[in-house]
């Protein structure tokens, strides 16, 4: 065999050889990433859990603070109409 031959030959293997190496090298990353991006997930996952469950209450108490403003004003409103007593409107036109 001719220099030349042996020498691609081994080019071929030695790059074969890389070649594989990356490879594996590539599968553990891509590995070690799904298993960063699954435990992002479970993080993502209890703090939305959390947010539900502070959100409940906050929203017991806003609609318990709407109610007794809209209360607070009705009562309001009742007071002044009894205060402030309207005139009686006419029903009919008024003759000279």
């Amino acid at each position: 065999m001719d220099f030349l031959q042996i020498a691609l030959i081994f080019l071929i293997l030695l790059l074969s050889i890389f070649l594989a190496i990356t490879g594996i090298q590539v599968f553990f990353i891509l590995r070690d990433l799904k298993k960063a991006l699954d435990k992002f997930n479970n993080i993502l996952r209890t703090g939305e859990n959390i947010a539900e469950d502070v959100e409940r209450p906050v929203a017991a108490a806003s609609n318990l603070a709407t109610s007794a403003g809209a209360a607070a004003v009705s009562g309001a409103a009742k007071i002044l109409g009894r205060l402030i007593k309207p005139k009686p409107k006419r029903f009919y036109k008024k003759v000279l």
